[in-house]
């Protein structure tokens, strides 16, 4: 090593390096010393400037990747950082002297007696009612009433499948229906023969019992032509021959009250028969009536499988896609052939984060500024909002309704609502009737419903139609913490998925994790966490503290410093 001097000056370095032999021309050969022992010489092996090329870009690579792992690691607090612990060799500049406590810049927490917190979101614009109809049937397309853009009123037919198979098996169990009414009929007629049967039955048991009343006058009367004879027989006025045949008389009589009783006995079980068939006929004509309730049903089986052959209008709106063309053969559950939207009225739909959503209520404030149109604003209430945080994204579902009219239509809406029906047809009609229909506002389903926002169409006051499928910012008002103590944003921390605040106490910096319970980016909401009986205990800071603003990580934890506090 000689020095030498620079032309500017300067004292320079140089080393001497004796030159390398000079190289034989030709390839590298590489030599295995364990080759003299055989008494021969290896074949020599090529290295190509490409493998070392490669060799160095690896090395390259893993150096790298394990500078970016390292620094990583480091700012994220899973190793060491020497800097930040105050270590001034880490630092690169050696040993120095002591100079003191480092000062840093310090605020105390602020009270504002009116925070309120703002979160402003995407949003998109979606039709208040939206359905796809499909039809559940199969075959080609009869005809197709409208096409898109043309308004409809609900119930309107807007498709129809042809399938006549469908509807001949409804013709055909109407005939069965007829078949079953004509059965009933005739079994009402049989009804009505043993009803009378009966009533015949019954008069003959009267008939009876007056035969056996005329029976037993006609044996009393022999009995007493009997009685007669014998008395004269007895005083030899009679031959014997009389008294035999006055008595067979009687004797007969007795068998005639017999043959008579046992006349209204079989008259009585006559009726008893006429009975059972009368209820055999009503039974029947019970039965008749319940096929005929049977096959009703079935044709209107039958009637509602073809009514799916026709595609009604679920509501009053528009027309916004058309898939069938008549003669196109379709599949019952397909694509839809036809979709309807509302859009008199549309909602304005965002995803609000998790951390925001407890602060959403019935009463939150929401602003709605539409992308393409500048200028247009809607103020009010959130409409709606769903109590369920998605896991998916993580976001609540808020929905804002806003009038899609001009304020001149919904006046008019409102006004045909608030006179009721009599005098509403006073009233100009308009394309809002529907609206009008509903009271005034629209039939919500869901979640705390509350009323729609009519827009602000700007200082001109000219309607714009809001179309379906617009974008939109909304900013919701959150919520008002009275009297809450707020610091920079800049003053919270992470540290290993922690976040935390560093105060100052006696002098001395000392990391406070926190919760964090509100923060806009420019202001922020936190709670100290405090280990209390094995759990987590949160508290409110007092405004007392001093806490370091910026430059946290590097400041460090146990450094003494000197606060300098800042205004803000």
């Amino acid at each position: 090593m000689t020095p030498t001097d620079s032309p500017n000056g300067t004292d320079r370095v140089s080393f001497d390096v004796p030159s390398p032999a000079p190289a034989p021309a030709g390839p590298v050969e590489l030599h295995s010393p364990h080759g003299h022992g055989h008494g021969h010489a290896h074949p020599a092996q090529h290295v190509s400037g490409r493998t070392r090329r490669r060799l160095v870009t690896a090395l390259l690579v893993t150096i790298g990747l394990g500078g970016a792992l390292a620094g990583g690691a480091v700012l994220t607090g899973f190793l060491p950082n020497p800097v930040v612990a105050g270590d001034p060799k880490a630092s690169g500049h050696g040993d120095r002297p002591a100079a003191g406590p480092r000062s840093v810049k310090v605020v105390r927490p602020k009270r504002d007696p009116g925070f309120r917190i703002t979160t402003q979101q995407f949003a998109t614009v979606e039709p208040y009612y939206l359905a796809g109809l499909r039809t559940r049937v199969s075959g080609e397309v009869r005809y197709v009433a409208k096409n898109i853009g043309e308004p409809v009123r609900a119930g309107e037919v807007l498709v129809e499948v042809d399938v006549p198979d469908l509807r001949q098996a409804v013709e055909l169990k109407a005939a069965v229906i007829d078949q079953r009414e004509r059965e009933v009929a005739a079994a009402e007629g049989e009804l009505k023969v043993a009803r009378s049967a009966v009533d015949a039955a019954k008069v003959s048991v009267r008939q009876k019992q007056v035969d056996v009343a005329r029976a037993h006058d006609l044996r009393a009367a022999r009995k007493t032509d009997f009685d007669q004879v014998a008395e004269l027989f007895a005083r030899n006025s009679v031959v014997k021959a009389r008294v035999d045949s006055v008595e067979l008389d009687y004797h007969a009589a007795e068998r005639a009250v017999e043959a008579a009783e046992a006349d209204v006995e079989k008259a009585k079980v006559d009726v008893s028969g006429k009975a059972a068939s009368l209820e055999k006929a009503a039974a029947d004509v019970d039965l008749k009536r319940s096929l005929v309730d049977v096959a009703r049903k079935d044709r209107d089986a039958a009637a509602i499988q073809l009514g799916y052959a026709r595609l009604h209008a679920p509501f009053d709106g528009v027309i916004v896609a058309r898939t069938a063309d008549p003669g196109k053969y379709v599949s019952g559950g397909s694509e839809p052939l036809m979709t309807v939207a509302r859009t008199d009225l549309v909602t304005v739909v965002m995803k609000l984060p998790d951390n925001s959503a407890p602060y959403v209520s019935n009463n939150t404030q929401a602003l709605v500024e539409f992308t393409q149109l500048p200028g247009v604003t809607a103020r009010g209430s959130v409409t709606r909002f769903s109590p369920f945080i998605d896991p998916a994204d993580k976001t609540m579902r808020v929905e804002v309704d806003v009038f899609n009219a001009s304020p001149a239509e919904v006046q008019t809406a409102r006004t045909r609502a608030a006179v009721g029906p009599g005098l509403a047809l006073m009233v100009p009609f308009d394309r809002m009737a529907g609206l009008a229909a509903a009271g005034g506002q629209p039939r919500r389903v869901g979640w705390q419903p509350g009323d729609a926002v009519v827009p602000d169409w700007g200082p001109d006051g000219r309607y714009t139609r809001l179309v379906p499928g617009m974008t939109a910012t909304v900013r919701l008002d959150l919520e008002n913490f009275a009297d809450a103590f707020l610091l920079p944003s800049g003053a919270v921390y992470g540290k290993a998925g922690q976040s935390y605040i560093l105060v100052v106490e006696d002098g001395v910096t000392k990391g406070v994790p926190v919760a964090v319970q509100v923060n806009d980016g420019t202001l922020v909401k936190v709670a100290a966490v405090t280990p209390a009986g094995g759990r987590q205990v949160t508290r409110e800071l007092t405004g007392t503290e001093v806490i370091v603003v910026a430059r946290q990580l590097e400041v460090g934890e146990g450094t003494r410093v000197a606060p300098v506090f800042e205004n803000w």
